[in-house]
């Protein structure tokens, strides 16, 4: 039975051709034959009377052709090899990006913990006004140290005076861009 191409594919995406058959990768012809004899006996439609038995059928005749052509194989295989190879390097990815998301968070909870405390930091030592990194400009800024003499009503004030100057800007913006409307 010669599958096309798109079905090949579509079989492919759904069975991994070697875990259908019960076969490693490097498997012979004949270990090939064998399995698929085997698993076509168990998942034939006239002896088996379950819901996806055709469906598996089918897949492992697929399988079966697919692993014994030698180009066939060659092509599923480097297939299935970059499959496994992004997979691994998604799940790096992430290992990666869920440890820098536990690292903000931490962060985070650390400079909340020691907004709640008044500048107590979480070892419960007083933190020095001059030795905190938090930014003294509302830039964000990494390292930048506070001003002596600086306290939480200052920091509430430049807070103020932040956002009164982004209302500013997004009125600003907003007539900038009614006035281009007019004129197009």
């Amino acid at each position: 039975m010669a599958s096309s191409v798109a079905e090949r594919d579509e079989i492919s995406k759904k069975y991994d051709f070697y875990h259908l058959l019960g076969l490693d990768d490097t498997a012979d012809e004949s270990e090939i034959r064998r399995a698929y004899r085997k698993s076509a006996l168990k998942y034939h439609p006239d002896k088996n009377k379950s819901a996806n038995a055709v469906e598996v059928f089918h897949a492992l005749s697929i399988a079966n052709e697919v692993l014994l052509s030698d180009s066939l194989r060659q092509e599923y295989d480097n297939k299935r090899n970059a499959k496994k190879r992004e997979k691994e390097r998604q799940a790096a990815f992430d290992s990666r990006r869920r440890k820098g998301k536990e690292d903000l968070e931490r962060r985070e909870e650390e400079a909340s913990a020691r907004m709640r405390n008044g500048g107590v930091s979480s070892t419960g030592a007083a933190t020095s006004s001059s030795t905190t990194n938090a930014p003294s400009n509302g830039g964000g800024g990494r390292g930048m140290k506070r001003p002596a003499g600086w306290n939480g009503q200052k920091e509430a004030e430049l807070q103020a005076k932040i956002a009164r100057l982004q209302e500013q800007s997004r009125v600003l913006r907003e007539r900038r861009d009614a006035k281009l409307r007019m004129t197009v």
